[in-house]
């Protein structure tokens, strides 16, 4: 009989392991009911480990966020305007949104400070109030060189180049 009752008590080692299994849930409940979010202090968990979608805007300090490069603007809408009288390489930059740069061979390329391949634009022939307004229309594309310029070729009634004035906008996403 002893020896049935033998077979039936649990190893040590078994003893061991339910013993511990037992303090770890015991301890892993005691923490959860005793720890909530007033008990965790300010600053104390980084934004890595916080889950997505957690923070609402009530928890958020707008007054400590930097700005955001282009924040200023509801799009990024860039625009240009530029005098390009007859003769090669003499087009000037009238006015733009930014202190943007233009470099003219046979077209002339509007730099702006972020690429444009995947921005709309449109330019207008058109005067810079400089001279009087010609008729014929410009045409753009994304310059091949440089992915933050648009390139505007003008052209008269006919479809010949001639250089002119014109005006350029970009929108970008």
């Amino acid at each position: 009989m002893l020896q049935k009752l033998k077979r039936r008590c649990p190893s040590p080692a078994m003893t061991v392991a339910l013993v511990a299994l037992v303090a770890a849930l015991g301890g892993t409940a005691y923490a959860a009911g005793q720890i909530n979010g007033n008990s965790i202090m300010k600053q104390s968990i980084g934004g890595g480990k916080l889950k997505k979608q957690t923070l609402t805007g009530y928890q958020v300090n707008v007054n400590k966020l930097g700005e955001v490069p282009l924040a200023k603007r509801t799009t990024h809408t860039f625009w240009a305007v530029v005098h390009n009288p007859s003769g090669p390489g003499n087009a000037t930059l009238t006015r733009s949104s930014d202190n943007g740069a233009i470099s003219a061979t046979e077209a002339v390329d509007v730099i702006f400070p972020i690429g444009v391949a995947d921005c709309a634009n449109v330019a207008g022939r058109n005067n810079d109030g400089t001279s009087p307004p010609q008729s014929g229309y410009a045409q753009t594309n994304v310059a091949a060189v440089n992915q933050n310029a648009i390139e505007v070729h003008t052209k008269d009634k006919s479809g010949d180049n001639e250089d002119s004035d014109f005006q350029l906008i970009v929108v970008c996403p």
